[in-house]
């Protein structure tokens, strides 16, 4: 008998398990005769194994009772058949079951995880990545886990149990009416015990949560830990989350030191009731001897399935509230979404941004931009500034369509964003982050991420423009250098270079540019800001400028606060106005002397 329960579940319950059961179902059409064949497999493995019993009753009455050695023979090679069709049988169902189960992951994760790379920024700038992660490791292990233990221990569990029932009726009906006395017993103690181990391990899996958490919590900030010395208090808080755990544990462990044993006993009180009983008949010829073994024999499996469903009643719920949890995601619509018949820009593209009437919020009841009028010619370089909050960054995403305004339109060439499609607008409008954001593999293969293919020629070519193929040749294998995850291989400065590079080689109409220099040293400033020169030579950009120095290089600045543009003009002029502007540019220098 299996002496584990399932620790893996969930605190989520789903709101409707039906619904959710009935969508999982439908999700699966495609795997139709793949799961028929699954479950014909199982019902041929359980047939096979219940039909022993009946073979050794037939033995041992018409073959050991009687000594005809025939029949012992005969029923000895169905016995062995059906032992060898059992093995075959559930050998297959296994696996079929198991087969069935990944080919429904395997597309589950494809359509989650399509449908996550197309949903709107601000989903993602509202929902912890951590959640996200959690969603499509931990939801899907849950997943997982039912498919490989859960769903054939079902299917076996329930058929067994049915089969068993049947045979128990047909093989001496007096006897199953015995049986009849402690199954409410039988059902009554896997209920209860499921009530106090689903609270058990409930608390078990908010407790590894706040382990984990300060486990986590302690490695990422050791260096502040050993910088105050605090080793002991750290120590102390993670002694504190450890032994609630290990008390959840051992609250868990007493569940189930309570439920076995008294299966056990159960089971144990009815063989030997059973015995009784069935031998009393047997003695006043009511029963034969075949009968009272074959009878024992299916009680032995009668037990074990009950038992099996209640260990996977909790795999059950969690894989339902992972499901619940994935057809959320599935089910959320981007709120920037593909017009129904998009167009391409015609090409070339000139790179002409315009901005008409432009009104948006994040909540759209406290705008951040208010009626934006502004038209950026093709090759020009507008520098935004303003204050933190001002909305510098807001127009940056609306100009390569993250958001769409409530009010107003963004144009490129004449053409309102929301009406272009996300490939040709892609193509041609690009954004280079604050921090250059590389993807774990070579060198090139992030030069070449906005244009899979790129022939080593071009990628040189690229290097050679932005003066960094010197560097590049000077890496330990050049272009098949690994970068490693986020570029952790390379310096802040030699991952801006390489993002820039990839932006190049995209060659965009248009580039909208969170300031790629505030975080790097002098000399490595220098270097990417002649990239950055050739890069935005003869392209439209907005660069939004944390720096002065920015704002300097930029052939025209705009001045944005609390959402409005106050001031539109070259550096020189605004700086001769006296306005909103000057003022900015003083605050910067008595910080550049204070510094």
């Amino acid at each position: 008998m299996t002496l584990r329960y399932a620790r893996m579940g969930s605190d989520d319950r789903p709101e409707d398990p039906g619904k959710v059961l009935r969508r999982a179902v439908g999700e699966g059409r495609h795997l139709l005769w793949p799961a028929l064949g699954a479950a014909a497999a199982t019902l041929v493995a359980t047939a096979a194994r219940l039909a022993g019993p009946l073979v050794v009753r037939t033995g041992v009455d018409q073959g050991v009772s009687v000594g005809d050695r025939g029949v012992i023979t005969w029923a000895a090679s169905i016995y062995l058949g059906l032992l060898v069709l059992f093995y075959l049988a559930s050998r297959w169902s296994t696996w079929a079951v198991a087969a069935v189960g990944e080919r429904y992951l395997r597309r589950l994760r494809v359509r989650v995880y399509r449908h996550l790379m197309g949903l709107d920024l601000g989903f993602f700038e509202r929902t912890k990545t951590g959640v996200l992660v959690s969603r499509m490791t931990s939801d899907l292990e849950a997943l997982t886990t039912f498919t490989n233990e859960g769903a054939i221990a079902v299917i076996t569990s329930t058929l067994t149990v049915l089969g068993v029932g049947v045979g128990l009726v047909v093989v001496d009906p007096a006897l199953a009416a015995v049986v009849l006395v402690v199954f409410p017993l039988l059902i009554g103690a896997s209920l209860v015990f499921r009530r106090y181990a689903d609270e058990a391990y409930r608390r078990v899996r908010e407790e590894i949560g706040l382990v984990l958490s300060s486990l986590q919590e302690g490695i990422a900030g050791v260096r502040v830990v050993q910088a105050y010395t605090q080793e002991r208090h750290q120590l102390k808080r993670f002694h504190r989350v450890n032994r609630r755990y290990y008390e959840a544990n051992l609250d868990a462990a007493r569940a189930i030191s309570v439920y076995f044993p008294a299966v056990d006993f159960l089971r144990t009180s009815t063989i030997g009731l059973v015995l009784l009983v069935g031998g009393s008949r047997v003695l006043a010829g009511q029963s034969t001897v075949g009968s009272l073994i074959a009878f024992l024999l299916y009680l032995n499996w009668f037990f074990e399935p009950i038992v099996q469903l209640s260990n996977v009643y909790n795999l059950a719920q969690a894989a339902l509230a992972a499901l619940s949890k994935l057809f959320g995601i599935l089910d959320r619509k981007p709120a920037v979404a593909e017009a129904p018949h998009p167009v391409d820009l015609p090409e070339p593209v000139r790179g002409e941004l315009r901005f008409e009437g432009v009104t948006f919020g994040y909540d759209p009841a406290a705008p951040v931009l208010q009626d934006v009028h502004l038209v950026i010619p093709p090759g020009q370089r507008v520098a935004v500034v303003g204050e933190t909050g001002a909305g510098k960054s807001t127009l940056a995403k609306l100009a390569v369509r993250f958001y769409d305004p409530q009010e107003g339109r963004v144009c490129l060439d004449g053409y309102d964003l929301r009406q272009v499609s996300f490939r040709s607008l892609r193509r041609w409008v690009a954004m280079v982050p604050q921090e250059g954001y590389l993807f774990d593999g070579s060198v090139r293969d992030n030069i070449a991420y906005g244009r899979p293919g790129l022939d080593d020629e071009t990628i040189w070519e690229v290097c050679e423009r932005l003066g960094i193929d010197g560097w590049v040749r000077s890496l330990p294998e050049r272009l098949d250098t690994q970068v490693r995850e986020r570029g952790s291989r390379l310096s802040s400065g030699e991952r801006q270079l390489l993002s820039l590079a990839r932006t190049m080689a995209a060659d965009p109409a248009v580039i909208v540019l969170d300031e790629a220099t505030s975080n790097l040293d002098p000399e490595t400033e220098a270097t990417v800001e002649r990239a950055l020169g050739e890069l935005l030579a003869g392209r439209t950009a907005i660069v939004i400028a944390h720096r002065l120095q920015t704002a300097e290089r930029a052939d025209r600045v705009v001045v944005i606060d609390e959402g409005r543009i106050v001031e539109d003009g070259t550096f020189a002029d605004l700086v001769a106005a006296g306005g909103h502007f000057a003022g900015l540019r003083q605050v910067w220098a008595d910080i550049h002397r204070t510094a």
